[in-house]
Formats: structure tokens, sequence, C-alpha cells
């Protein structure tokens, strides 16, 4: 029985002298108020990788955003999976993305972070498919804009809702492959004119400024490039 006693004793003394190391080695303690401690908990957490650290910090929000920081850092899903709202999503799209893996996407429940996990995904893979995943219009519309840039893919322009983003794609692609005929693919006449004007000059080409509409573009495509045809050949001396 005395053995039992004594080998208490013993455990709640090592417990008090683990506590009170544990106190003295916290830079956080002194501080008094509890927002600048959540803070300071935070930074400790997120230098020493270290989950416990989290559980020190009050303020539920500030907690999650730990938790969240640290499954990131050890690219743990069931890190993320442990908690809820915007810190869960926003660490479980961190590690989509990190992991080019689209399907870890779908846990995402707010649209935020679902629509950047996909976007961002659909543009390391350069597959426009995926873009359709992407809730918010206007990120939708990036999605596709950015894969037929890289790509130098009409075809993938004509899936953007937005008509100045849809024109500025097409006459993008039209002008980094040289092909004029492109540029009636625009739904806005001044950027397809401005598109024929663009490819006229690098092609010195004056009878593709007959492609745009308004006479004025046609007449200054037509003399930009002659002035430049002029200007090389006074520069070779022919």
């Amino acid at each position: 029985m005395k053995k039992t006693i004594y080998a208490m004793a013993i455990l709640s003394i090592l417990s008090m002298v683990l506590i009170t190391a544990c106190n003295i080695n916290d830079p956080c303690r002194k501080i008094k108020d509890q927002s600048l401690k959540d803070d300071c908990h935070l930074e400790e957490a997120i230098k020493g990788i270290s989950l416990d650290t989290c559980d020190k910090i009050e303020s539920e929000m500030v907690r999650d955003s730990c938790i969240a920081e640290i499954g990131i850092e050890k690219n743990d899903i069931e890190i993320c999976r442990s908690i809820k709202g915007k810190s869960g999503d926003y660490c479980t799209a961190k590690i989509a993305i990190s992991g080019n893996n689209f399907s870890l996407c779908n846990e995402a429940e707010t649209e935020y972070w679902s629509d950047v996990c996909n976007k961002d995904i659909a543009i390391a893979q350069n597959d426009h498919n995926i873009c359709a995943k992407v809730m918010n219009l206007i990120e939708k519309d990036g999605c596709y804009d950015e894969i037929a840039r890289a790509k130098l893919d009409v075809e993938v322009c004509f899936f953007i809702r937005n008509e100045t983003t849809h024109d500025r794609c097409v006459s993008k692609v039209a002008v980094e492959t040289l092909n004029e005929s492109l540029c009636e693919e625009t739904r806005t006449v001044v950027i397809g004119d401005i598109c024929y004007q663009k490819i006229a000059r690098i092609k010195l080409d004056e009878s593709i400024c007959e492609g745009a509409s308004y006479f004025e573009i046609q007449r200054a495509c037509k003399a930009m490039v002659n002035s430049i045809i002029k200007d090389r050949k006074n520069q070779t001396g022919q």
C-alpha cells in the first residue's frame, strides 16, 4: 500500500515538474492579452509544426487556422478533415493543389476554396474540362482564358461567356499563331479590327488590313504596314 502511495506521489511530482517546465518553455506565457497570446501560440505552432501548441489557442477561429497550417505543412489531409468551415476548406484546397489531386477539391464546401482548387489544378494540368467545375463565372472564364492562351487553342476560348474576355482570348491566339481568319471569331468589331491590324503588321501584308470593318482602322493599318516596309527598304538601301 505504501509503495502505491509513494508511486502516486512521485508521478504527481513528475507531472508538476513537467507542467512547470512546459510553462517555463512557453514564450507566450507572460502575455496578458488573450488575442496577442493566441497569435503568439499560432506563430510558435507553425514554427515548430506542433498541433499541441495549437491546442493552447483559445479562439476557435485562430485555433482552426493553426491546425490548417500544420495540416498543410505535414501534407496530411486527415488533419484538414478534423476542422470545418473556411479553415478546413483552405487546408484541403492547398493539399489538393500541391498534389495536383482535383478529386480532393470536391471536399471543399465553401465555393471560394472549391473554385480556387479546381481552377489552379485545371491550369496546372492544362485541362479546360476541369474549369467547368468552377462556379464563379469570372473565375471560370479566367480559367478557360489562361488555358486557351497556354495551349493556343481557340476552341477553349469559345467556352468563355464574357464578351471582352472571349475576344481578347481569340485575338491572342490569332496573333500568336498568325492566323488572321480567327479575328473574325471576335464578337466586338473593334477588338476584331485590332486583331487584323496586329497580324498585318507582323506579316507586313496590307491585304490583311482589309479584314477590318472600320474604314479608319483599315486605312491606318495599311499606312502603318507601308510605312514599316518603306523604312526597312531605306535601311537596306533598296
